[in-house]
């Protein structure tokens, strides 16, 4: 899957990946800091978070929850967005959808990668991919966000 735009890195105002880790660190320790998500790359419209699961992230029978996955999803899209634009800060989830492919069992690392199809004025659109650390396909999502006025 390619980015936005071949070699989109935003202009000015994109965000590093240590930018982007910080802020969403400091922003949002809830997800962050309390969930154990690492953002492991971030760069021209493309970001990777890592999740270290625990007892918190499952469900009955053992595997990853459904809403631990959406949360996943959704901060990916996020940081693929501050790395074209840190004025993407100010975006907000307008619709996700999430097609949940087989159950992750506990105990390995999630590994979501987010790609920038369309950066748009008005709208954004994000594709996010969670796998297993052994790389086996669990969720395909498709993030749209509203981003700010100008």
């Amino acid at each position: 899957m390619t980015a936005a735009s071949a070699g989109d890195t935003g202009g000015p105002d994109a965000m590093t990946h240590d930018a982007i880790a910080h802020y969403l660190v400091s922003a949002f320790p809830q997800v962050f800091t309390a969930h154990a998500i690492e953002l492991t790359a971030a760069d021209g419209g493309t970001a990777t978070l890592t999740l270290t699961p625990g007892e918190q992230h499952l469900r009955p029978g053992g595997v990853i929850s459904g809403p631990t996955l959406m949360m996943l999803a959704d901060a990916a899209a996020y940081a693929a967005l501050l790395s074209v634009s840190a004025a993407a800060k100010m975006a907000v989830t307008s619709n996700l959808n999430i097609s949940f492919l087989r159950g992750a069992p506990a105990g390995g690392a999630i590994v979501q990668h987010a790609t920038v199809v369309k950066r748009g004025r008005r709208l954004s659109v994000i594709v996010c991919e969670a796998e297993t650390a052994e790389g086996t396909l669990i969720a395909h999502t498709t993030t749209t966000y509203a981003m700010p006025a100008a």
